[in-house]
């Protein structure tokens, strides 16, 4: 981003150093190596096809989940029957681990969005390892932790009172844990539909917001990716 603080139709737009972003968004998001032997020695690897379901809203589950390659969409689906896109889940990421503590159904629908493969660790073997191991048990509250600042990030951008502040604070949301470094800035991995779902506004009208910050030098947008610039 630019090194001083753009003022755009009302708006005063936060600098976001690409310096503080990691090359895969936000690396603490991730399991530690010892975490990851740990269960990999007690789960089960299977494989998902781009478009299946691994998990569905409500849905009763006793395994924790963990993305060993590929990528795995995170949505829920609003009271209107519109899909809304909150994040994805990365390689060396875990999740349904607050269902299977709580013994309670999964929040939100987990779809392949690229062929994966996917570590299942059934809770038996999870407490077990828990009880036997402390540094996995401080990593999987570390990450429990996040997912809790996480979606008070996620409440906060869908609050914002104009669209503009609502696709830049979800832009920003997004660079943190799904963006690359590039030379000019940072490359985040998304569509214009999965941005528009994730703001909560139609394709047309995100794309329009895109394009006046992009005539403001604040991204450049590009096939499936767009770049938040810095000076």
């Amino acid at each position: 981003m630019h090194s001083t603080r753009t003022s755009y139709s009302g708006f005063d737009f936060k600098n976001t150093k690409g310096a503080s972003l990691s090359q895969t968004g936000d690396a603490n998001s991730a399991l530690t190596d010892h975490s990851m032997q740990a269960l990999m020695r007690i789960g089960v690897v299977r494989a998902w096809q781009t478009g299946q379901v691994v998990l569905s809203r409500g849905q009763s589950i006793s395994t924790a989940l963990l993305l060993i390659e590929g990528r795995l969409r995170v949505s829920v689906t609003t009271l209107e029957g519109e899909e809304q896109l909150l994040r994805w889940l990365l390689p060396g990421e875990i999740s349904g681990l607050s269902s299977v503590f709580a013994e309670s159904t999964y929040p939100a629908d987990l779809v392949a969005a690229v062929p994966s493969q996917v570590l299942h660790i059934e809770r038996a073997k999870l407490l077990d390892l828990i009880g036997q191991d402390a540094t996995v048990a401080v990593d999987l509250l570390r990450i429990l932790g996040l997912r809790i600042n996480q979606l008070f990030d996620t409440l906060a951008d869908q609050g914002m009172p104009t669209l503009e502040k609502r696709v830049w604070a979800t832009l920003e949301r997004f660079a943190r844990f799904n963006s690359v470094k590039v030379p000019d800035g940072v490359q985040l991995r998304v569509n214009q539909s999965d941005l528009a779902q994730a703001a909560m506004a139609s394709r047309q009208r995100v794309n329009q917001q895109l394009r006046r910050f992009q005539e403001n030098g604040l991204i450049r947008l590009g096939y499936r990716n767009i770049v938040l610039l810095r000076s």
